[in-house]
């Protein structure tokens, strides 16, 4: 048997600017932080050669090739792994909400499934096997932020070079602005889900015209790395900084924004937030604020009192949080 435990991620600044067809012109920067809110995946041999995968339904088939979800299918290919095997698939944060959830399934996966077969497994080798199945196996239009932002653990500076070389440099914060941040970040439910394809397809197809967004998103993304090295934390300065972010996004396409995030991020600000916005590819998902704790309940409360969690950070990233001694000879 063995357990692997994923991160979700948030990015604060920088989103879209790592998709190729900008940083492959412009170069991309990106500042994300690993939650501490995970995704769980097990993986262990049958007594049969079905494969039998257990997420939100359950899929019991003779061969891998025959299973209709999509990224473990595509990583057991990868691996020539066909037969034989009992996985299991759990989140605490429902998918589709803009916290990396395909990105957490595909490097857990992966890491698992290399574990399993005694290789390598550093948070750079799961990232960028993650980039291969997503983008060029499985054709996703989706940037490349997420599978670095899960697999690496904690807060961190992820740039995105002309060449396609990825740097993630962790942001070391001061055990003040830790907490600071901590105490006064909440992520608020939107209550829907959503395809990010289909979110981002739009986008992609804008793409030429939101290039002066994306290069002011990047620069916000300067600022931010800037602001948080700063003591104590500016926390108004950097929730401008988060809706300036979002207004230029919600630009990007049709259906990036809607009545209801509308809605509840005015609500926020009304209650006193410093500022806001939208994680992941648009549409729906979970709403960032920085606002002070003593107004954290009473703007949940003006809102209706959505499922809301603090940002807190993730110390380690994708992580083996068992491994049975008895693996190699069967279990």
């Amino acid at each position: 048997m063995i357990i692997t435990r994923t991160p979700y991620k948030a990015s604060l600044m920088g989103g879209g600017t790592d998709f190729p067809a900008f940083f492959r012109e412009r170069g991309g920067l990106v500042i994300s932080a690993a939650l501490n809110k995970h995704f769980y995946i097990s993986m262990a041999h049958r007594f049969d050669d079905n494969i039998c995968l257990s997420y939100s339904r359950t899929e019991t088939v003779q061969t891998s090739r025959d299973l209709k979800h999509d990224i473990v299918r595509t990583v057991l290919a990868r691996y020539n792994l066909h037969s034989g095997l009992e996985i299991g698939m759990i989140g605490e944060v429902p998918g589709g909400t803009g916290l990396g959830s395909s990105s957490a399934v595909t490097v857990g996966l992966l890491h698992a499934v290399r574990t399993f077969l005694g290789l390598e497994c550093s948070a750079d080798t799961l990232a960028k096997e993650s980039v291969i199945i997503e983008t060029e196996l499985l054709k996703k239009p989706i940037g490349w932020q997420d599978q670095y932002g899960v697999a690496f653990p904690a807060l961190k500076k992820i740039r995105f070079n002309r060449d396609d070389t990825v740097q993630v440099e962790p942001i070391a914060l001061a055990p003040e602005n830790r907490t600071a941040l901590e105490a006064h970040s909440l992520l608020v439910y939107t209550g829907k889900t959503r395809n990010a394809e289909a979110v981002l397809s739009g986008q992609l197809s804008n793409m030429d015209a939101n290039q002066s967004g994306l290069e002011t998103i990047r620069s916000l993304a300067h600022d931010m790395m800037t602001a948080l090295q700063d003591s104590p934390l500016d926390l108004p300065l950097m929730g401008s900084m988060l809706s300036e972010n979002w207004m230029i996004k919600r630009t990007f396409a049709d259906n990036v924004a809607n009545p209801e995030i509308d809605e509840l991020y005015q609500s926020g600000i009304a209650s006193g937030a410093w500022g806001g916005k939208l994680l992941g590819a648009g549409g729906c998902g979970f709403l960032l604020f920085l606002v002070p704790a003593e107004r954290q309940a009473a703007m949940l409360s003006r809102m209706g009192n959505p499922p809301a969690f603090p940002l807190v950070l993730d110390s380690t990233g994708s992580q083996l949080i068992y491994e049975s001694k008895s693996r190699r000879s069967g279990f």
